[in-house]
């Protein structure tokens, strides 16, 4: 079990562009997370051993209009586009995480999908290389257990909503299918990463052509086009939805003003 932490306030002297005025407070251990129902905010640096220098990055809270808010910043100095960190929330079950599922229905079977969507208002200050890039985990079975399993993994689902200074998916452009009434880029890349056995797994990037810093996704309309374009398979099963920013280098600021999975039989 990581060590518990308590909100503090932010380290002073950050380079980082924390706003929010008197009030903010941080967590800003490797693993510090912070629970709010079924979502978490975790302090993700996966790629930390990639740094480039002293890094630093902290989950936040503040209150505003009466409403408590939380949200993460960042300081990763250079530049590495294969990704240093990715603060975010989980709902589900993170097959790099293990524990309980956040919500009994997941993993969710694909082909029961009918209605998965995200609901979310972000507001974010950064320079440098980043992206807005909520996904969900594919594995190959419905079964979760308390330690990680990311063998289970097939498949990646990112969908950029925002991105800066050449921030690009992996892989290569395969579509450009308009769904729900955007015309996004679907890029592909095989073999991402490693599961713990020297394989990887497939990754699939829709790219919106707009920066949407509040909105809604419609994941089950967008996994009824994979279907039919046979690109996942309905035995196939969502595993968790996450929701955070890329960071590829340099300083930043997310509030998450709003986030909300909906899920509907």
């Amino acid at each position: 079990m990581p060590p518990r932490q308590s909100w503090s306030e932010p380290p002073s002297g950050s380079s980082a562009p924390v706003k929010g005025g008197p009030g903010v407070t941080a967590l800003c251990g490797a693993e510090a997370a912070h629970v709010d129902g079924p979502y978490k905010y975790e302090n993700n640096q996966w790629g930390k051993k990639k740094a480039k220098g002293k890094f630093e990055q902290c989950l936040l809270k503040r209150t505003m209009e009466g409403k408590t808010e939380v949200g993460w910043t960042w300081n990763w100095p250079g530049l590495d586009p294969s990704v240093f960190a990715y603060p975010e929330i989980i709902f589900g079950w993170k097959p790099w995480s293990g524990g309980r599922p956040s919500d009994p229905r997941f993993p969710l079977k694909v082909g029961d999908v009918q209605h998965l969507a995200i609901h979310y208002a972000v507001e974010t200050e950064a320079t440098g290389t980043y992206n807005l890039a909520p996904e969900i985990w594919l594995t190959r079975s419905g079964q979760w257990s308390e330690e990680p399993n990311p063998r289970l993994i097939t498949a990646e689902i990112m969908f950029w909503m925002d991105y800066k200074d050449g921030a690009r998916p992996a892989g290569a452009v395969i579509d450009e299918p308009t769904i729900d009434g955007i015309n996004y880029e679907l890029w592909k890349a095989d073999n991402i990463g490693d599961m713990g056995d020297g394989k990887g797994w497939v990754l699939y990037s829709f790219k919106s052509p707009i920066i949407q810093h509040q909105g809604s996704i419609g994941i089950h309309t967008l996994l009824r086009y994979m279907l039919k374009k046979q690109l996942v398979r309905a035995d196939e099963y969502v595993a968790s939805v996450e929701f955070g920013n890329e960071v590829m280098g340099c300083t930043g600021t997310t509030w998450v003003r709003r986030f909300q999975v909906e899920v509907r039989p």
